[in-house]
């Protein structure tokens, strides 16, 4: 029964020692990859948002209509605060009806990344591939998109 438990102890050590190691090793990899990927996935799901929601009145690519402004101007470029506040309350005297019912603040968030890509030319025009450019990684310019 000693040899037993001597047994069940050394086990548990090797699987706790084995769990602590592992991640160190893996973790750096899975770090640098996550960043872009996620934030490609932002970005595409904000396009997706935008071609349900918004595409009607500011066009297909961002850039504007008879109906409302070109959002790709980097002259008119909102932060991501006034974005937020103009989408979801609305803008009543220019027709731009609020959309506080239909988009939540990730919605919303992840279309302000859609256009800011757009305005800052880091997406180009079109239907972007739901992996990345041409099917590969998306890898963003470095310290984009900045805090505005």
């Amino acid at each position: 029964m000693r040899i037993l438990g001597t047994v069940a102890v050394c086990f548990v050590g090797v699987v706790i020692w084995s769990a602590s190691y592992a991640p160190v090793r893996a973790e750096p990899r899975a770090a640098q990859a996550a960043p872009a990927a996620d934030l490609y996935a932002d970005v595409y799901n904000g396009w997706k948002w935008w071609h349900v929601y918004c595409y009607r009145c500011h066009g297909v690519d961002a850039v504007g209509t008879t109906n409302a402004p070109n959002l790709t101007d980097p002259n008119h470029k909102l932060s991501s605060g006034e974005f937020l506040k103009t989408v979801m309350n609305g803008i009543p005297d220019k027709g731009m009806q609020a959309w506080d019912k239909l988009l939540d603040k990730k919605q919303v968030s992840e279309i302000h990344l859609y256009v800011r890509a757009r305005s800052d030319k880091v997406l180009p025009p079109g239907r972007p591939d739901e992996i990345g450019p041409n099917g590969k990684p998306w890898a963003p310019p470095a310290g984009w998109p900045r805090k505005n």
